[in-house]
């Protein structure tokens, strides 16, 4: 930005939401876009606020058109009706806002919800999801249910159109995969607990393993949130938050970590072991788990396979859904049904067929 601001004569005193404006059209004009122009502006401005050249006014300005007016206020309705976390709430509006593109009015720029329809919105999906993945495109189409709930419960639009958005292919949904004993065993197993790093990654495993918890809370996970007093421990996620007991061998496990944890640049539980020490990123716990795979010589095993046993394991005991939701740390109980899947291939092996009679 320094550089183009040389080239267009532009000095500090003129820096404001117009020169951005323009800088942001120039380099997107170029043959070869660079991302980060775009996506580092929310940064770029809360610096220019904090560095006095940029007022607050310019920089919390609020939506012009009513396209972005709808936008904010489903944004407003996702962080307070559905608890969604900011990045969540960024990644449906990455999405789905450009639907509303789709049925504005070019002269006066009104959205015209009453255009919309499942025909519309599955050939918006179609295109959006151009050149992405299976994980992603079918990441669009959740965003989409969203945009359209949002609108059908605020009465923009008088009929439910999401029953009628295609699945994107490949995107069909399975039984959750946990792991076995024994793979669990060996992801133990290859982890030194004489050496700070095989102390912290045996007390990663046995975290997500044992309390269910996504490689985000367990990247969030702090000193202050565990409570050795009354063996409790505070998680945080997916805007909520949710108390557990510690088991006894997650407990020591953590202790064992704690006690050859490098002093760190912030009061994360789980921290780099080298330069810079700071939490660690949910990437590196989910590639904390490959690496172990890889070391013990299975099959790779998410961190994700692991919350799955967490919540199988409570149902193989005896436990409820209710149990199950609460360990996950679920707002519905709905959410926590794909648990109670009964595999049919395996179900078939235990019927009796017709005229046979077991001895």
């Amino acid at each position: 930005m320094s550089l183009w601001m040389q080239q267009v004569d532009a000095a500090v005193d003129d820096l404001g939401e117009d020169l951005l404006s323009r800088f942001v059209a120039a380099e997107c004009s170029r043959e070869f876009v660079c991302g980060t122009v775009t996506s580092c502006m929310g940064a770029m401005r809360r610096f220019l606020t904090a560095a006095g050249y940029l007022s607050m006014a310019e920089a919390e300005a609020g939506p012009v058109t009513p396209a972005q007016v709808a936008v904010a206020r489903w944004c407003a309705w996702m962080r307070d009706q559905r608890g969604l976390t900011d990045k969540t709430i960024a990644a449906r509006c990455l999405y789905a806002a450009g639907l509303l593109d789709t049925i504005t009015a070019p002269d006066h720029g009104a959205v015209r919800w009453n255009r919309l329809d499942a025909p519309t919105v599955n050939a918006y999906v179609a295109e959006r999801g151009r050149g992405y993945g299976v994980v992603s495109r079918a990441h669009i189409v959740d965003a989409v249910r969203c945009l359209l709930r949002w609108a059908l419960s605020t009465g923009r639009l008088d009929r439910d159109l999401t029953a009628g958005i295609l699945k994107a292919p490949g995107t069909r949904r399975g039984l959750p995969r946990g792991v076995s004993p024994g793979q669990v065993e060996a992801l133990l197993g290859v982890c030194d607990p004489t050496t700070a790093i095989g102390a912290r990654d045996r007390a990663v495993v046995l975290v997500l393993v044992r309390l269910g918890l996504r490689a985000g809370e367990v990247a969030r996970l702090g000193l202050d949130d565990i409570d050795w007093a009354n063996g409790h421990l505070k998680v945080t996620g997916k805007g909520r938050e949710h108390t557990l007991p510690i088991p006894v061998d997650v407990g020591q496990a953590l202790e064992a970590w704690l006690r050859v944890r490098p002093a760190a640049l912030d009061r994360a539980v789980f921290v780099r072991t080298r330069a810079p020490r700071r939490m660690m990123t949910v990437s590196a716990i989910s590639g904390l788990t490959a690496r172990l795979s890889d070391m013990a010589g299975i099959d790779p095993i998410s961190a994700h396979r692991l919350r799955h046993t967490a919540a199988m394991d409570v149902l193989a005991t005896g436990g409820t859904l209710t149990e199950a939701k609460e360990l996950l740390g679920h707002a519905y109980t709905v959410t926590t049904m794909i648990y109670a899947k009964v595999d049919l291939t395996s179900l078939r092996e235990l019927v009796v067929p017709f005229g046979q009679v077991p001895r």
